[in-house]
């Protein structure tokens, strides 16, 4: 799965949400937002504030039930900030002309979901990008114990 794939299928998580302003935006223009809060300029994945979120944070549990097998735990609104910063947040929001909290909430719901995606099954994005690594399993492992 390509990293555009990925936003956009996050995207539709999104505008499928609960939170009424997002329902109404194209799923393009959230990809762009996803892409333009979780890349650097060049188009690469910017997992370094998220890194540091997690470790000054306590949410790592919550963040790497996302990516096993099992049930994914929920992450609050209030907690998106904290996982991806303000400055990211406020980006996204901003983009799409909505507020923060509607951001917040919409994020909250569909970030488990794409995570879970990302990192499972023959399409994992995870395997892509840690490709070096030689097998899923390795690659899953190594990701795990970076979020714990």
């Amino acid at each position: 799965m390509e990293l555009m794939e990925l936003f956009r299928r996050g995207a539709k998580c999104i505008e499928s949400s609960s939170e009424s302003p997002v329902r109404e935006l194209d799923i393009e223009e959230i990809a762009k937002a996803l892409s333009n809060m979780l890349t650097h300029k060049e188009g690469t994945p910017d997992l370094s504030p998220i890194m540091i979120g997690l470790s000054k944070s306590g949410l790592g549990d919550i963040v790497n039930s996302w990516m096993g097998t099992g049930a994914n735990l929920p992450i609050l609104p209030e907690q998106i900030v904290t996982l991806l910063g303000e400055e990211r947040v406020s980006r996204f929001s901003n983009q799409l002309g909505i507020s923060k909290e509607s951001a917040q909430k919409a994020l909250a719901e569909a970030l488990p979901r794409v995570l879970d995606q990302a990192t499972g099954g023959s399409e994992s994005i995870v395997d892509e990008m840690l490709g070096q690594v030689g097998s899923s399993q390795g690659a899953m492992e190594m990701l795990s114990k970076m979020f714990r």
